[in-house]
């Protein structure tokens, strides 16, 4: 039998041997997100290009690739941003041939979650795509016949380990059928990418290099990661992270995605922390009806975390180690159902002392006489120090001192133990259980910065692990106690159902992933809450549209597991509520502009009594509402657009803004916006020159330069971003 893993610097070395050991049908597994072995990828789909012989499949989710311009004017400011940010990252070839629709009729990539919104009207994509509960992922790909699990790894702390970063989520929970695989001398194969540029994760993270079957390292293999950039957090983000945060339990549970409303919760959450002053300013400058107020005064509350919160998240992002560093995320929990309990009823602390033998003897987690799986669960947990062996029925403390009898009933040898054994704090101690991670660059930069220490206090895990109780039941309910799985949803019912991963008519935007897991698991939780966040209103090609509506075509959500439902407007408790009740709520945090037909819609239906009317609190639902609450805190620059920094700079930020609406370049409507503002442009304000310096437009070469540089002061100007009057009077003045 071949040495395992067989290594390699060659990527088309590691193609031939693929193809050499499983043959030319290849089925690849590889994990959502940043764990791809892009290398690899790449060159396997470049052979089977070359030849159509070779039929190959890939079953992934969450392709990732360096944003592609559309347009001049894009191309112009994104050109310098995507060398900046993605640096080296060769990106994934089969996705841009897939959303080129180039795929060769050999190859078929089928994708559990996209990157929201990537592959609407795509046909391949769409057809191809399963739509599978992030927990069964692990089951699903060995029933479809994966003979290759392909990861891109990090080195582990050791020789003969690697680490695998960013995915344990699935890995973790595929080892069984790998080595029951291999037992049978069957498939699938494990081909790892090591790229030292990614954050070496520990705990369950490290595994054997044995794992395996072939191993790609070297210069060759290393890339920079896939950085994605934060996105700036809008007003509404704000609005809505402030009344999640009311809703939070000290003590309690955390789970959030990414995006910029995760970024929101977190920075709402360290002001209640860390300003609770301001916090109370902001939240009492805030609309919120007494059923609300209620809520958060039931669950949830206003004053700073004394004991901190724990996270239990599929998708570990910045915001958990911004929580942390506020001192949010701080609540430790153990992997012992005993050492927990006797920690959450106060018994004992993180300090170890006699009191924590006690606990641990009377919660019948060990016996009075010690045997050798006693020391070592005691050392485990650092309530014995590592010094410490059981020699027959004799503990030797590791000092001068003699045997001590291994006897907790004796008196004596009590003592003794408690002297010269014990350790100092607990050890093995979880901040955070995640099963994958991605965001910015920046985020993994702090990942690789951190102490062995507080890296240990992040926990990579399963995802079988995370996303459900099954297992491990009762240790899982005590550490998830006031939990609060916090996802985003794109479209309410007045049912109270919830539309998060697809369309009414059967496009697929993104996935369910984990949240009918979370959802569920809410329900199951003793004080667990869902909650669903949802902007009140989307921007719609013929104008606003409301995202509470009477009724949608596709459900994620169930209306049997509604739970609490937040937009910028307020805050809807729906558990165990009527029909009625829910209609009533959900239209009470709808955008004022959509009350009154969701009202003549709930009554048609039967749902409404005909004399309901929308309270005045509720009437005052509108974008400006929420601007005038939030102004004056924005302007003392306590929500800021990027609270925890941006890969752009400040001039590229405005630009994206502006430029937002020009993708494509000319069209004729434009042309003729040009046509009527042409006195308007006859001077090019100096306030553009920076902005036309960026897009290298601020000395135009020709017609066609010349018309961009117009086109992007008047998307400036349109956006506020400049004033030609201003502009014109300082010329005049210079002049």
């Amino acid at each position: 039998m071949a040495e395992r893993p067989q290594r390699f610097s060659d990527p088309e070395a590691v193609i031939d041997w693929l193809l050499a050991t499983v043959g030319r049908d290849l089925r690849v597994g590889a994990p959502l997100g940043l764990g791809k072995a892009a290398t690899l990828m790449n060159a396997l789909y470049a052979r089977a290009k070359a030849d159509p012989g070779i039929r190959l499949t890939f079953i992934t989710a969450l392709s990732l690739d360096v944003p592609q311009a559309d347009g001049e004017l894009e191309r112009r400011l994104m050109a310098p941003i995507v060398e900046r940010v993605f640096e080296d990252y060769p990106g994934l070839a089969y996705l841009r041939d897939l959303r080129a629709g180039r795929l060769p009729a050999n190859v078929t990539v089928s994708e559990f979650f996209f990157q929201p919104g990537a592959l609407l009207g795509n046909g391949h994509a769409q057809r191809h795509y399963r739509s599978v509960n992030y927990t069964h992922v692990a089951r699903d790909l060995m029933d479809a016949g994966v003979n290759v699990l392909m990861q891109m790894v990090a080195p582990g702390r050791h020789a003969g380990e690697f680490s695998l970063s960013s995915n344990t989520d699935v890995t973790l929970d595929l080892l069984p059928a790998i080595e029951s695989a291999r037992a049978r001398g069957e498939p699938p194969v494990v081909v790892a990418q090591l790229n030292a540029r990614m954050p070496t994760m520990t705990r369950s993270a490290l595994v054997d290099a044995t794992l395996a079957d072939a191993l790609f390292a070297g210069d060759a293999a290393d890339f920079k990661p896939f950085g994605a950039p934060a996105a700036p957090v809008a007003e509404a983000d704000y609005a809505i992270a402030l009344r999640v945060s009311t809703l939070l339990a000290d003590g309690g549970t955390l789970q959030i995605g990414i995006g910029s409303l995760s970024d929101a919760i977190a920075h709402v959450c360290d002001l209640r922390q860390n300003h609770n002053a301001r916090y109370h300013d902001v939240i009492a400058a805030m609309h919120r009806g007494p059923a609300e107020r209620g809520l958060s005064a039931a669950i949830g509350g206003l004053a700073p975390f004394v004991r901190g919160l724990y996270g239990c998240t599929e998708m570990l992002v910045e915001a958990y180690l911004q929580l942390h560093r506020a001192g949010v995320i701080r609540r430790p929990v153990y992997d012992d159902i005993a050492l927990q309990t006797a920690i959450d009823a106060g018994e004992i602390g993180e300090r170890v002392t006699p009191a924590t033998l006690t606990a641990l003897r009377e919660r019948g987690a060990i016996p009075a006489v010690l045997a050798v799986s006693d020391v070592a669960y005691l050392q485990r947990f650092g309530v014995f120090h590592e010094r410490v062996t059981l020699h027959g029925r004799a503990l030797d403390a590791g000092d001068d001192g003699p045997p001590i009898a291994a006897d907790l009933d004796d008196a004596g040898a009590r003592a003794a133990i408690e002297s010269r054994c014990l350790g100092e704090r607990l050890a093995g101690a979880t901040l955070v259980h995640g099963g994958f991670f991605l965001g910015p660059s920046r985020f993994y930069q702090a990942l690789h910065a951190l102490d062995d220490e507080t890296r240990d206090l992040f926990h990579m895990t399963s995802v079988g692990r995370i996303n459900q109780l099954y297992g491990d039941e009762a240790l899982r309910r005590v550490q998830r106690r006031g939990a609060r799985f916090v996802n985003t949803g794109i479209k309410v019912t007045l049912g109270g159902a919830v539309a998060s991963d697809g369309l009414a008519d059967g496009q697929v935007l993104s996935g369910v992933g984990g949240q009918y897991n979370f959802v569920a698991q809410a329900h199951e939780l003793e004080g667990g809450r869902s909650i669903i966040c949802v902007r009140a209103v989307r921007a719609g090609s013929d104008g606003p549209e409301s995202n509470i509506v009477a009724h949608y075509a596709h459900t994620t959500i169930p209306r049997h597991l509604r739970d609490i439902v937040v937009t910028e407007y307020g805050v809807a408790d729906l558990r165990g509520r009527t029909d009625e009740q829910v209609a009533i709520a959900l239209i009470e945090i709808a955008d004022a502009r959509f009350q009154e037909p969701l009202r003549r819609a709930a009554v048609k239906a039967g749902k409404l009594t005909p004399d309901y009317r929308v309270p005045a609190r509720a009437r005052d639902n509108t974008p400006a509402a929420i601007g005038r609450t939030l102004a004056g805190h924005k302007a003392e620059g306590r929500f800021p657009a990027y609270p925890y920094g941006s890969d752009f700079t400040e001039i590229e930020r405005t630009l994206t803004g502006a430029l937002k609406g020009l993708r494509g370049g000319f069209s004729t409507r434009r042309l003729l916006r040009l046509a009527r503002h042409a006195r308007r442009l006859t001077r090019l304000p100096a306030a553009a020159r920076p902005y036309l310096a960026r897009m290298e437009l601020a000395a135009p070469r020709g017609w066609r330069e010349a018309l961009y540089a117009r086109l992007v002061v008047l998307a400036l100007l349109d956006a506020g971003a400049i004033t030609a009057e201003a502009d014109e009077g300082r010329s005049r003045n210079e002049a």
